[in-house]
């Protein structure tokens, strides 16, 4: 299960994430500090490339989500995306969300997505996020050798809940997406195309509560439905099978996969039985992130 963690939306640098990206002998990549301009307003994002970008082959590329409050530095720190980059060769793309119109001292540098019926100053300005994610990938790809068919988002938190987000609105870019401690909150889901999801969330998780809430939520300003109505809902639109197959439970992790999708997507459920509002950073035997890139790795666009 996740380790304890401060219950907020943003979280603190993992001592696991600072091992990995410190780790000797191995080949580290370089991070990219980069603006794009998006309808009048200046969009900032950190590109990080591994030693494998250095050749010509197309590489995946994984679009990794910062969680409510938080920003791109904490996104790197929390999820050691950089170092799983390294070892597997893919690009990792940090970006940020949307903050407050009139930051203060304490408020600069914290931003949010506008995930639907979440999150914060992103929400309530109606920020374009999508137009914005849609952007930076293009932006990428012009720039990068990337394998369009290996496109993901994975996300933390209102990460998770804009990386489903994106799932229902742009399809067309994402061959799959990853979330930890989230929930579709999009007043409508749409989705273009099937896409490819796997979703970690805790039972004791207070802020994403696991069975959802009856009212909204003054914490997040949100009614959450229950977890698992986000991953029927992919199962479904995806074609899998209605009921998931159990697999063993390992490390406190009780896994469900829905067999069947159509064209070549998955959907699978890892329960974190006692877990919390957390990254799992491999402190308890398990870890998200080689678990979340092992399943992109597996799931390619068809």
């Amino acid at each position: 299960m996740a380790r304890r963690l401060s219950q907020a939306l943003a979280f603190p640098i993992t001592i696991l994430s600072l091992l990995l990206s410190t780790a000797p002998g191995r080949a580290a990549g370089v991070d990219v500090e980069a603006t794009l301009p998006v309808d009048g307003v200046s969009r900032s994002y950190t590109l990080h490339l591994p030693p494998a970008a250095a050749g010509d082959a197309p590489l995946p590329l994984v679009v990794v989500l910062h969680g409510g409050g938080a920003n791109a530095d904490s996104a790197i720190a929390l999820t050691g995306f950089s170092a799983e980059a390294d070892a597997e060769g893919f690009i990792v793309a940090y970006p940020n969300g949307t903050g407050r119109l009139r930051p203060t001292a304490e408020t600069a540098g914290q931003f949010s997505w506008n995930a639907g019926d979440c999150c914060g100053a992103a929400m309530r300005q109606d920020a374009d996020d999508v137009g914005f994610l849609r952007a930076l990938v293009s932006t990428i790809e012009q720039e990068r050798a990337v394998d369009r068919h290996r496109i993901y988002a994975a996300g933390f938190s209102a990460g998770g809940m804009m990386a489903y987000r994106l799932a229902c609105d742009a399809g067309d870019i994402f061959a799959g997406i990853a979330v930890v401690s989230g929930a579709i909150l999009v007043p409508s889901c749409t989705p273009s195309r099937p896409v490819s999801v796997i979703h970690i969330h805790g039972t004791d998780d207070t802020a994403v509560p696991f069975d959802g809430t009856a009212e909204r939520e003054s914490y997040a300003r949100a009614k959450f439905p229950p977890v698992r109505d986000s991953v029927a809902f992919w199962a479904a639109f995806d074609g899998c099978q209605a009921q998931p197959v159990a697999r063993a439970t390992v490390l406190g992790i009780e896994a469900e996969d829905y067999p069947d999708c159509r064209a070549g997507t998955a959907v699978r459920f890892d329960v974190v039985e006692g877990g919390i509002h957390g990254w799992p950073d491999g402190a308890h035997g398990f870890a998200a992130t080689p678990h979340i890139w092992r399943f992109f790795a597996d799931h390619p666009r068809l």
